[in-house]
């Protein structure tokens, strides 16, 4: 009875072992490290923008458009385009690399992010949400708010660049959709 209560505990070790590993996420003025913006425990990013008197189906349209045209793998793909609502869903990456460096051993970072575009009354609110890490050699994400290394250095650079890059999608988008150059 006492080894196969031994086992069990240590069956339990192992098994929580990966909970006690992973780091408390570090929060600063409603901010995952101080850089990427949370709302409701979640790194999430908004944009709400009027477009003065353009239709819903124009912007719609417009949204469609600069997804379908920036966004180019397989994988990122609608998983939402209703035209009557105005709303479009797609799943998005980004792909931030840090230069190796003598503090920094650098790396390719692979993010996978939700994309939700609501365009009603002349305005689109775009979201960028559920940011996750794809981890090198299988398909397993990690969600960005429980992501951690070693390095906490290594950390607020690599989430310095990829509020940089996202901070980037949104304003492409605004330039695409609210100033758009009809032919």
């Amino acid at each position: 009875m006492k080894t196969r209560l031994f086992v069990l505990f240590i069956a339990y070790l192992v098994g929580t072992s990966s909970v006690l590993a992973d780091c408390p996420p570090v929060i600063m003025n409603e901010k995952l490290h101080g850089i990427l913006p949370l709302a409701n425990q979640k790194v999430t990013y908004t944009d709400l923008v009027d477009c003065g008197s353009v239709s819903q189906a124009d912007l719609f349209r417009r949204a469609r458009l600069w997804i379908a045209q920036s966004f180019h793998t397989p994988a990122d793909v609608f998983a939402l385009s209703d035209k009557e609502t105005g709303d479009l869903i797609s799943r998005a990456t980004q792909v931030v690399t840090l230069p190796r460096s003598e503090s920094s051993a650098g790396g390719l970072y692979t993010f996978r992010y939700s994309l939700v575009v609501e365009c009603s009354n002349r305005k689109y609110r775009l979201t960028i949400s559920h940011i996750d890490l794809e981890e090198s050699g299988n398909s397993r994400l990690t969600p960005i708010e429980t992501y951690c290394q070693k390095n906490d250095k290594d950390l607020q650079v690599l989430y310095t660049e990829l509020d940089r890059q996202l901070k980037n999608v949104l304003a492409s988008f605004q330039e695409n959709v609210k100033n758009y150059k009809a032919f």
